[in-house]
């Protein structure tokens, strides 16, 4: 015989995304799904001046395109 008991389970949902630079919503649609946004994670390695801190942050499009017209060496575009 089978016995089955209840559970809860609980998951992280994401409700909403604002870009780091200029604070706007990144837009969601009915279903969940967000505009288009970079989102970046790094962790510093030993001996760097951010030594083992996990930065994050997430970036619009019109945000990114006025950060990367800053580089001195173009972005690679396959």
């Amino acid at each position: 015989m089978k016995t089955y008991k209840n559970e809860t389970i609980v998951a992280k949902k994401l409700s909403n995304v604002k870009c780091n630079c200029c604070g706007k919503d990144i837009a969601t649609d009915k279903f969940g799904y967000t505009s288009d946004y970079l989102s970046v994670e790094k962790r510093w390695g030993y001996g760097s001046t951010f030594d083992n801190e996990v930065h994050s942050f997430d970036i619009c499009e019109d945000c990114y395109k006025k950060i990367i017209k800053g580089f001195k060496i173009p972005i690679d575009i396959d």
